[in-house]
């Protein structure tokens, strides 16, 4: 479905960061309110009718729906095949989707971040985007873990199941510091390091986070880039 990179700029005055809770055992990635330390979230902009919309509402479901000012939205000038050219009128509605209070906590033993979210995530980024994509993801996200489990297919040999894995861990590994790459854990490890039976059911989740443009005109999709 037609897409184009985008950056919801930091004026918008929100951080991206792995803060929301799932009730099925894992942190996803959210966005919160933060002026002070605002930063820029990069994206993929997909556009979609207004009737569409209550769908996306019931997916995103411990999330609400937000309104992103026009002039905070800013296009990527480095075009490529996968990319389309888009035009926002005035009356175009830009959203995107910030987790409930309610849902809104950093992981821990019972709610790690998860490797094949954080693919999926990355593998995004690198098919629209490049390396460079992926990368301003890693360094604009904060919330990253200790509480990090691998819980790929056959982890320990990612060539089997995990698409761009050496790209992936290549850049989490250079952003170590940040990422807690090296405290990543396969199933084994993180049960044992953190002494108790490990709870929830971990499953590929949703995607790079979501923007959306609403026009009753424009048949497309969501937004991949921070949620």
């Amino acid at each position: 479905m037609p897409g184009t990179i985008a950056t919801i700029k930091r004026s918008f005055g929100y951080k991206r960061k792995w803060n929301f809770r799932s009730s099925t055992g894992f942190t996803a990635l959210g966005v919160v309110k933060d002026a002070d330390n605002a930063d820029d979230i990069n994206g993929i902009l997909f556009q979609i009718p207004h009737e569409e919309m209550s769908n996306f509402d019931r997916r995103e479901v411990g999330y609400e729906r937000v309104k992103v000012p026009l002039d905070c939205l800013e296009f990527d000038n480095t075009m490529n095949d996968t990319c389309t050219q888009f035009t926002l009128q005035p009356d175009d509605n830009i959203w995107i989707y910030i987790p409930l209070q309610s849902h809104t906590l950093y992981a821990d033993e019972n709610h790690p971040l998860l490797q094949s979210y954080v693919d999926t995530v990355l593998q995004g980024c690198i098919e629209w985007g490049g390396e460079s994509m992926a990368e301003q993801f890693i360094f604009t996200t904060g919330g990253w873990s200790t509480y990090y489990l691998n819980d790929t297919p056959s982890s320990r040999r990612p060539w089997l199941f995990r698409k761009e894995y050496a790209t992936i861990d290549k850049l989490l590994s250079k952003h170590s510091q940040l990422t807690n790459f090296r405290d990543r854990r396969h199933p084994e490890e993180f049960s044992a390091a953190f002494n108790q039976r490990m709870k929830g059911t971990w499953s590929l989740v949703k995607g790079i986070p979501t923007l959306l443009v609403e026009n009753v005109s424009w048949m497309t999709y969501n937004l991949v880039s921070l949620l």
